[in-house]
């Protein structure tokens, strides 16, 4: 870790020695610790396998992005449409994405998205079970510039540890269960919501007000343990 400072490492032992880093705190151990670490913008967890030349992910966590970028992501797409995941898949290396200077892997469609929608730098890397051929994939926006071989190297560190994170949490809230807890009309409001409705068009289709739709809201959140929507949405999408 020729690229990693003292400070740098030091900041990465914090990072794994803090006690937020367990499955049921993993948000704020990502959104805290983990960003002192390696700053970002925005990240996104992913979890999924790959049948034949099809990537069907299984499982999402964000934090940093607006729901309308989390909204767009493809849960069931070619994996040659991504090209920078196609390369992971077959190096198990990570990545770095400046799009003024993209690598050749980068594709056209990547490009585009990280314009569009403001992601600037971004990074990834995962943990792939080469016999399954499913994994899970971290992919980090708006991480600090210049890229370098700092990145690679911090990324090498993170993976198996946000790896054996993830897959706790996934065992601990997975969405079917969480759905469970829910009345029907909370699944109801949540349905609506997770298709890109605001309050006013869920309370004008369910017949109720924008107010109780924020307190039916508030009370989702509280139990399903997220804080906010652009959460939710990516937990049931």
């Amino acid at each position: 870790m020729k690229h990693l400072t003292q400070a740098d490492l030091q900041a990465w032992l914090t990072a794994i020695t803090h006690p937020l880093a367990t499955a049921p705190e993993l948000l704020p151990w990502i959104e805290g610790p983990l960003r002192d670490f390696f700053p970002y913008k925005g990240v996104v967890l992913g979890h999924g396998e790959l049948v034949v030349g099809q990537l069907k992910v299984t499982h999402m966590l964000a934090s940093g992005h607006d729901a309308e970028y989390l909204r767009q992501i493809s849960k069931t797409f070619e994996l040659a449409q991504r090209g920078s995941l196609q390369w992971w898949f077959v190096n198990r290396q990570p990545f770095v994405i400046d799009p003024k200077n993209p690598p050749p892997y980068a594709s056209a469609f990547e490009i585009e998205e990280i314009d569009k929608f403001g992601l600037r730098n971004v990074a990834g890397h995962g943990v792939l079970n080469a016999k399954t051929n499913a994994g899970t994939y971290f992919g980090f926006a708006g991480v600090r510039p210049p890229l370098s071989a700092w990145h690679l190297e911090a990324l090498r560190l993170l993976a198996p540890v946000l790896n054996d994170l993830f897959l706790a949490h996934i065992a601990q809230t997975d969405g079917l269960t969480l759905v469970s807890k829910l009345t029907p009309r909370e699944k109801s409001v949540v349905r609506h919501l997770v298709s890109g409705m605001d309050n006013k068009t869920i309370a004008l289709a369910l017949g109720i007000s924008e107010k109780t739709v924020r307190n039916q809201l508030a009370e989702i959140y509280a139990r399903l343990g997220v804080r906010r929507r652009s959460e939710l949405i990516v937990l049931l999408k």
